[in-house]
């Protein structure tokens, strides 16, 4: 996995239904199942994410090694009471 500061623009490859399964218009409903910001343009969508908060990767590379030590409990049951307690707002 490669984490990186730029954002990379991805195009979905555009599929051909061939044509005995494509439905017909009488067989499409009316409305749209997709969600309302399923229809944002991508150029928004692309904004939004340039608003979000940098990556600290100074900050990765240290947790990274401080794993690689050891000197950071990965017991499951204790990060898992972390992450609730997170989640939850509580400093526990």
């Amino acid at each position: 996995m490669e984490i990186s500061r730029t954002l990379k623009p991805v195009t979905p490859a555009a599929v051909e239904a061939p044509a005995k399964a494509r439905p017909t218009a009488a067989a499409q409903p009316a409305t749209s199942a997709r969600p309302a910001n399923a229809s944002l343009p991508l150029e928004q969508m692309q904004a939004a994410l340039r608003s979000l908060p940098d990556l600290d990767l100074d900050k990765v590379a240290a947790i990274k090694a401080a794993l690689a030590r050891g000197e950071i409990d990965t017991d499951a049951a204790t990060l898992a009471g972390h992450v609730l307690a997170h989640h939850r707002g509580s400093d526990a």
